[in-house]
């Protein structure tokens, strides 16, 4: 299980736990053609490696992956859930919220679209307050089923329409560790990020 320590937005402060791009993602993500974590570093071999390594392990032993991500951020106090990819399936969610109630004083967040995944755990269950899900939108067109109300985090697109994006949406200043206001995020708020 490896965590990353080497984001130039989160700073080597705040670890994040990476799976591959696409490969955990929705089918036809509209976000696959712009992604940004299918470009820079994230193309070295031995960075596609360790996220495919990530992924493995989960598939093969998903108690053993929580645990040692348990381990590896107890001490941490900030963690982003991928930068890279997104929540594989309903089980891996399980774990998400696993890790976030044995860590207490660590704060996770997860941007993700698998909005069904977390629609439904919501159902019936509440997060932890340590763990902030921040559901991902993408464009005018592109729906977010956010039935909780949870934040949004939205992308200033290049020549596109934004009209989705609220007025009153946080702008990211781009340096996580200087602003943690993702981590922050209360149901209703937004967020919006310039297209990479």
């Amino acid at each position: 299980m490896r965590i990353s320590f080497t984001n130039s937005k989160l700073s080597s402060s705040i670890p994040s736990i990476n799976l591959p791009a696409g490969v955990t993602c929705i089918p036809n993500a509209p976000c696959a053609k712009k992604c940004y974590a299918k470009k820079g570093n994230f193309l070295f071999e031995n960075v596609k490696l360790a996220h495919m390594g990530n992924l493995k392990q989960y598939k093969e032993d998903p108690k053993g992956y929580f645990d040692e991500i348990i381990k590896k951020t107890m001490l941490c106090k900030y963690v982003r859930w991928h930068s890279s990819g997104d929540i594989v399936d309903d089980e891996y969610f399980a774990g998400m919220v696993l890790v976030a109630k044995k860590n207490k004083g660590t704060k996770y967040l997860c941007f993700t679209k698998k909005f069904g995944i977390v629609n439904r755990y919501l159902k019936a269950n509440k997060l932890p307050s340590n763990l902030r899900i921040v559901f991902s939108g993408w464009g005018a067109t592109f729906e977010v089923l956010n039935p909780f109300n949870l934040p949004v985090a939205h992308v200033r697109l290049k020549n596109e329409d934004n009209s989705n994006i609220p007025d009153i949406a946080l702008p990211c200043g781009g340096k996580c560790y200087e602003c943690l206001a993702c981590w922050q995020l209360r149901k209703g708020q937004s967020v919006y990020f310039d297209e990479h």
